[in-house]
């Protein structure tokens, strides 16, 4: 074919294939017929569609054909069982090079060692094109010849720029797809949403009207639209204001409401009106303004707010304990917010080095602490979540236990095992000793693990790198004490009585920013004392201190 026809029929091949994006939604569908054209175009007797399975992953068939597959029944089933990475075989190449790849004939070519005998015995000659955008390679066109055949270098050079072109013309039809699904999506999520929500054109008349609002205003979708909203939906006394505030904004792009959270009243079908809170914004295509707005009933909460004000009047008191708690909430919510990010962002940072680093360029011992360090930030929140999990299943009832036979050493062991990641033994030796002839106790062991392991873990967090942590287990009358001690920087007498107190944190803890939301001390002396013991503290400031815990030797089932 002359250069003059094929540059005629590489424009019509861009026209059909440009053609077929902008009228398929079936990506399959698209897929074909941009093989048939491709076929027809250079002559090729049969043609096939190559995808890459997954994000940077290896190139597999789509089972996609063009042509009369069923006299190539051999090559047809070498290509569905292959899976070619980047660089492998000659559609890897094609996709690596990012350019058209013609093989003369596919005997013996080393590019097609996953093509058995027989299979090359049916096809000879193979043209591969990657379908290529700014991301990389979408899709591979494969076509065979039964004939061996030369490269042909004018044709090469037009499939070249057909790959691009194909590429653009791909590229444009993923961001239409993406576009849709996220548009879509967003329709989705504003029918499900339970606020109201209403849109209007220029013109006031509402064009959207969501499942919620239809519930708030007492009047279906088929009712609302094309209503003019100031008359629906605002009280009549602030219909004028509310007109002249969006005249203003569109005679000259100012408003003094827009992108506001803002309380105002409204009014139902019925004509009741109750408060709402809105947040109006505009958004603007093919040069028309559309107004949006979410809508929240707030009646109830107006209510509450009048209950507390009432309460305030009556009773000072409670309202002083009502901000002494929302004290507390806000510095838990700040405390809880740092030791979640805190790790968080040490996982996020690791992971992003070793996802994105060759594995040549990170050595073998850096990537195995970068997991360990994962691992550990990773437990970390787990046992942050399991606290406040254990403090809210416990909130205003008592803890069930399951007691069964069992030693004081065996519960040393394990704690001191699932403790060794907060203690760092390394950094912080433990000495354990138990006297001898301690009876057996009757307990939850797990329980009483998760007690030690709290202590164990306190004392680690509040002692200098390198300092012992003593455990001594001892007879106690008719009980068992298990006393920890360190010596970090104690604890004031001010402050002692307060360390089992739900989130307490000490100002020394504080200052120095040790991690910790002040809930293993308290769910240890919860699960002691539903055994029927008792956890007590000693301290000095400066000197260390010492957390003894006594279980009664044996005890009944609750």
């Amino acid at each position: 074919m002359p250069n003059g026809e094929r540059e005629e029929s590489l424009v019509v091949l861009l026209e059909d294939i440009t053609a077929i994006f902008d009228t398929t939604e079936d990506p399959r569908s698209a897929a074909q017929a941009m093989l048939y054209a491709v076929r027809k175009m250079t002559g090729w007797p049969l043609g096939h569609l190559w995808v890459p399975d997954g994000p940077q992953g290896a190139f597999v068939s789509t089972g996609i054909w063009a042509g009369p597959v069923e006299h190539f029944p051999h090559l047809r089933e070498a290509v569905a069982g292959a899976r070619l990475p980047v660089g492998a075989g000659a559609v890897g190449q094609a996709v690596a090079t990012g350019r058209p790849l013609w093989s003369r004939d596919l005997t013996g070519d080393p590019l097609f060692a996953h093509v058995h005998h027989d299979a090359a015995a049916e096809a000879r000659a193979v043209l591969t094109v990657p379908v290529m955008t700014g991301d990389g390679a979408v899709a591979v066109l494969e076509f065979f010849c039964p004939e061996a055949l030369s490269p042909d270098e004018p044709l090469l050079r037009i499939l070249a720029s057909l790959s691009r072109q194909m590429g653009r013309v791909a590229e444009r039809w993923l961001a239409r797809q993406e576009t849709q699904t996220v548009r879509r999506q967003l329709e989705q999520v504003i029918e499900t949403s339970v606020e109201a929500f209403v849109s209007t054109d220029a013109d006031e008349r509402i064009i959207g009207w969501n499942a919620a609002a239809e519930r708030m205003f007492g009047l279906s979708r088929q009712q609302a639209l094309g209503k003019i909203m100031s008359r629906t939906i605002v009280p009549v006394r602030y219909q004028a204001l509310y007109r002249e505030e969006r005249e203003r904004f569109l005679a000259t792009g100012r408003s003094s409401t827009l992108g506001r959270r803002l309380q105002v009243a409204a009014v139902r079908a019925d004509g009741s009106e109750f408060p709402v809170e809105t947040v109006i914004w505009t958004t603007r295509e093919a040069g028309s303004w559309t107004f949006n707005a979410f809508l929240h009933d707030i009646t109830d909460r107006r209510r509450a707010e009048q209950a507390l004000r009432q309460a305030y009047t009556q009773e000072q008191a409670t309202v002083a304990r009502l901000e002494e708690l929302d004290h507390a909430k806000s510095t838990f919510i700040d405390t809880i917010g740092h030791e979640l990010s805190t790790p968080l962002a040490g996982i996020l940072g690791y992971l992003e080095i070793l996802t994105t680093s060759d594995d040549d360029a990170l050595p073998a011992d850096r990537r195995m602490r970068m997991m360990r360090a994962v691992i550990g930030n990773a437990m970390r929140l787990q046992k942050l979540i399991e606290d406040v999990l254990a403090v809210n299943a416990t909130a205003g009832r008592p803890r069930k236990i399951t007691p069964r036979p069992t030693t004081v050493q065996e519960v040393l062991t394990e704690a001191l095992r699932t403790a060794e990641a907060e203690t760092r033994s390394g950094e912080h030796p433990v000495r354990v000793s138990v006297e001898t002839g301690l009876p057996a106790l009757h307990a939850d062991r797990e329980l009483l693990v998760r007690a030690v392991n709290a202590l164990l873990s306190n004392a680690a967090k509040f002692s200098v790198t390198s300092t012992p942590i003593t455990v001594h287990a001892s007879p106690a009358g008719d009980a068992v004490a298990i006393a920890v001690s360190d010596s970090g920087m104690g604890i004031g007498a001010d402050e002692l009585p307060h360390v089992f107190g739900r989130f307490y944190r000490t100002a020394a803890a504080r200052q120095a920013a040790i991690q910790g939301i002040g809930l293993g001390l308290a769910i240890a002396k919860d699960i002691v004392e539903a055994h029927g013991g008792t956890l007590t503290a000693s301290s000095l400031p400066g000197e260390g201190s010492t957390f003894t815990l006594t279980l009664p030797c044996s005890r009944s089932d609750p």
